[in-house]
């Protein structure tokens, strides 16, 4: 079973403290010495800066909460410093030098709170030995050796809390810029992602070959489209539109060409849509044309034009010219609140009439679903024709 990781802040003051205090050890053993303190004393200075350090480290490695108890050794030093100060008789330098690093050590993680917790501790510590009676005498002043070992001491107690800050910082600092790496990492995935998400959704809603909008994504779309015109109370408009003897061109020029023909047609289909509408691949040679805020006067004027112009179009294929030609069955209603299903299935009808009656025509379904032809390939729609079909088809 592997050891329990000991939290950065016990390592750390527990190298201060073993290291520091050795200082403090060779000052209280010159201020002994010129002072002639008991032995007593000595003991209590022995346990307190060679001993305690390592008892206090002890205690934190095994707390539920290390940082918690170091912060309480932490205050238990500041309380001792407290003592030693009243015990000694508040010799300046010394007494400067253990309170100030206290306040310091808490001042580190607690801020200002920690500051006055380290000196309220101190406080407490000097109050507890004038309540028991055994402060010294007040004697502030030190010998030079003292002060001057005092002050070299806070020096390198100083340079040692310092070096410590920067190599957090520098830790801290490292930390931060590789979770900025792995957040814009992330965020570059998370794009990734987006990106092939919307690549495959569109792939799943688009036609492999011609690019165009399949049934799926106009299943998902028209519904919606009939409600907005619905609530404006505007037209609708739908054009099924199929290529005539399409089976004959695969059988005589190869799908490879029937292909090339309907890649072909449904560039032309999208060259005269606006961008309100929707132009899907609705089964083999089929498609569907939404026309929303469209009557069925300049539906019928479109289809034409798009009738026409497919079949201006020529394939030559080993010195055989060729062309296709379009029937196309056209349903419109005037407010669209109807469902989308109904629409269609009257252009369907329409389709049926266009196609059985020879093709290469236009054919538009009237209220009651009969289809009335419209243009038999041979002569332009005229306005007239279309507004006496729309009145027909009232």
């Amino acid at each position: 079973m592997s050891a329990k990781p000991i939290h950065w802040v016990v390592h750390m003051n527990h190298r201060n403290r073993a290291v520091s205090w050795l200082f403090a050890v060779a000052i209280f053993s010159v201020y002994f010495l010129e002072h002639g303190q008991a032995w007593t004393m000595w003991v209590a200075m022995g346990l307190q800066f060679l001993v305690y350090p390592h008892v206090v480290y002890w205690r934190a490695r095994r707390a539920t909460n290390p940082l918690l108890a170091e912060i309480q050794n932490m205050l238990l030093d500041s309380f001792c410093f407290g003592v030693w100060s009243a015990l000694l008789g508040f010799p300046l330098w010394i007494m400067g030098l253990l309170v100030l690093c206290g306040c310091m050590n808490l001042a580190a993680f607690r801020g200002t709170v920690g500051i006055v917790q380290a000196l309220v501790a101190a406080i407490g510590g000097a109050a507890l030995v004038w309540a028991l009676g055994a402060q010294a005498p007040f004697a502030p002043d030190t010998s030079l050796t003292v002060s001057l070992m005092s002050l070299l001491s806070l020096a390198i107690y100083l340079a040692m809390f310092g070096r410590s800050t920067h190599r957090r910082t520098v830790v801290l600092n490292d930390t931060r810029v590789k979770l900025r790496q792995s957040e814009q990492a992330l965020q570059a995935q998370l794009e990734a992602v987006q990106s092939l998400q919307g690549k495959l959704t569109e792939q799943a809603n688009r036609d492999p070959l011609t690019g165009l909008y399949n049934r799926r994504y106009l299943n998902d779309t028209l519904q919606r489209e009939f409600d907005r015109c619905a609530r404006d109370a505007a037209p609708v408009s739908v054009l099924l539109v199929d290529l005539d003897h399409f089976k004959q061109i695969n059988d005589r020029f190869g799908h490879r060409m029937g292909d090339e023909v309907l890649c072909r047609v449904s560039e032309l289909l999208l060259q005269r849509l606006r961008t309100s509408d929707l132009c899907c691949r609705y089964g083999g040679e089929e498609f569907l044309i939404f026309l929303p805020d469209v009557d069925v006067e300049v539906a019928l004027e479109r289809a034409e034009q798009w009738r026409q112009l497919i079949e201006a179009q020529h394939w030559e294929v080993d010195g055989q010219v060729f062309g296709v030609t379009l029937s196309i069955g056209v349903a419109s209603h005037p407010t669209a609140r109807t469902a989308p299903a109904t629409l269609i299935e009257l252009a369907d009808q329409a389709l049926y009439r266009a196609k059985t009656d020879g093709r290469n025509r236009i054919c538009v379904a009237s209220s009651d679903g009969d289809a009335l032809e419209v243009n038999d390939g041979g002569q332009d729609l005229s306005a007239e024709m279309a507004l006496r079909l729309r009145s027909s088809a009232s």
